[in-house]
């Protein structure tokens, strides 16, 4: 794949469209049963089926820059323990120590070693059994047994994916295809972890419903993002991921560098940052989002269902192409509390007003038009890996008709 081939080709093709005023439609409207958000049972196969059959973009490697650097999260019911070695390897564990399943860690932060507060047994960062106190009267255990339980994991521009299926085959270029390769023109592995917060919303289909589309934007948003905002988006699909572009100018948000400034510039001479402009999804679940406030950033958004189908959690993580500082930093501040308020008290508080209504079972169908596409191709590729058979392979689904 030429990457900037392909870039150039979507650039292109978005200052067409922009021209033309007019978008690329979806083939039909669609419509889905409104119980897709709100069936209990469908929920527990989507824990089972999707985010543990899916990789998943669980951390920026900014994030744990160092050797002993840790991450904690639970995703859709997984204590998840991501941890980079001292080879430099990023791990992903269970959060489990193997003696009697006590969390080895509850926050994010820096470890010599994996230490068990329950008991003090102690692991290395790769995840082997280091020492168990009183080890004469305890027992034997075999070294294999009482290593961590480990994911497949891998890290590629600058992100790290992983599989919750200890035993599932690391197939992520099937899954990924090239896609990362396009990520990899942001270089987020040179980047800035600014901070990370964590928001409640509904379902979790409901809540990245909201990355999928542009309609809503001068509606809902329109006391912050303003009523220049652009309602529509051109959708490019790379297998079950996606990118958004056309999002016109709001120059308190965007400031520079959208595809739009690219008008009247020979082609030879478009930036990066331009080519990478916009709204990319990584399925099933990860939004990542450019912005210039503060310096060059991109907010990572990631959507995980909760503890039950009308509950999720959107952990938005801040990182900026250098550490902003002096009136950047105070820029970036600003940036990260103003996107922190339009999804928090915009995004998913409609959100939870439709998981109440959809609840209700009055309203027997929710609807996606044809400048939806995007929202359309997220639920098709969810139906892809509900419907495919047990046993069935990363590369088998995504290449199932």
């Amino acid at each position: 794949m030429d990457v900037r081939e392909v870039l150039v080709g979507d650039a292109r093709h978005m200052l067409e469209r922009l021209q033309a005023g007019t978008i690329t439609k979806a083939p039909q409207c669609a419509s889905r049963p409104a119980s897709i958000y709100t069936d209990p049972a469908l929920f527990a196969r989507e824990k089972t089926l999707l985010f543990r059959r899916a990789p998943l973009m669980l951390a920026a490697s900014c994030e744990l820059r160092q050797p002993g650097d840790c991450k904690v999260m639970d995703v859709a019911g997984v204590p998840l323990l991501l941890v980079r070695g001292k080879d430099g390897v990023v791990r992903t564990f269970l959060n489990a120590c193997t003696h009697r399943g006590a969390r080895l860690m509850r926050e994010c932060g820096h470890a010599a070693r994996l230490t068990c507060p329950y008991h003090a047994w102690s692991f290395r960062l790769d995840g082997s059994l280091l020492a168990i106190p009183a080890r004469e009267a305890f027992g034997e255990v075999e070294a294999e047994e009482g290593r961590l339980v480990a994911f497949p994991t891998t890290e590629r521009a600058g992100l790290i994916w992983a599989i919750l299926d200890p035993g599932a085959a690391p197939d992520f270029d099937a899954f990924l295809g090239g896609f990362d390769a396009l990520l990899a023109g942001f270089g987020f592995e040179r980047w800035h972890h600014f901070e990370s917060r964590t928001l409640e919303g509904a379902n979790w289909k409901l809540a990245f419903d909201a990355h999928l589309e542009f309609y809503h934007l001068p509606v809902l948003h329109r006391a912050t993002f303003g009523p220049g905002m652009s309602n529509l988006a051109e959708y490019f699909h790379y297998g079950p991921h996606q990118r958004l572009g056309l999002l016109t100018r709001a120059d308190h948000v965007l400031e520079q560098d959208d595809v739009a400034g690219l008008a009247g510039i020979a082609e030879s001479e478009w930036p990066q940052a331009s080519l990478l402009f916009g709204e990319w999804i990584i399925f099933p679940n990860v939004s990542i989002n450019c912005f210039y406030k503060g310096g060059r950033g991109v907010i990572i958004s990631q959507v995980f269902p909760g503890a039950e189908v009308g509950q999720s959690t959107t952990v938005q993580i801040f990182l900026h192409e250098n550490p902003p500082a002096g009136e950047l930093l105070a820029d970036a501040r600003a940036m990260s509390d103003f996107l922190g308020h339009v999804v928090g008290e915009e995004d998913l508080p409609m959100s939870r007003d439709q998981q109440e209504v959809l609840a209700s079972g009055l309203l027997p169908r929710v609807r996606f038009g044809r400048n939806e596409g995007g929202v359309q191709h997220f639920h098709a590729w969810i139906d892809r890996f509900l419907g495919a058979p047990d046993g069935a392979t990363l590369a088998q689904i995504m290449q199932r008709a």
